[in-house]
C-alpha cells in the first residue's frame, strides 16, 4: 500500500492538566480555524515523530472514529497532516 506524504503542522491544543502531572488532550484547533474534539487519548509515550524524526511525546487520540497521533514538545502542539 502507498503511504501518502505528510507534514508536520503546529496545532493549538485545549487540554487538561491533572493534578499527577499528565495531561490530557480534549480539542485540536488547526489554525485555519476548525476545531476537532477528541473522542479518546491514550498511549502518552516518547516517540520519534514519522515526518521529521524528531523525539517528542506521542498520544493516540480518536477523533471522528479514527486512530491518529498527536505529538508534544517544549509546549508546542503538532500533528502530521497529508501534504
Amino acid at each position: 500500500m502507498k503511504e501518502c506524504a505528510r507534514r508536520k503542522q503546529y496545532v493549538e491544543v485545549v487540554a487538561t492538566h491533572c493534578i499527577d502531572g499528565s495531561v490530557r488532550p480534549q480539542k485540536i484547533v488547526l489554525a485555519t480555524g476548525p476545531v476537532f474534539e477528541i473522542e479518546d487519548c491514550h498511549e502518552a509515550v516518547r516517540g520519534k515523530a514519522h515526518t521529521t524524526g524528531e523525539l517528542a511525546h506521542r498520544y493516540v487520540v480518536k477523533i471522528k472514529g479514527k486512530e491518529t497521533y498527536l505529538y508534544e514538545t517544549g509546549g508546542r502542539w503538532f500533528v502530521e497532516m497529508k501534504a
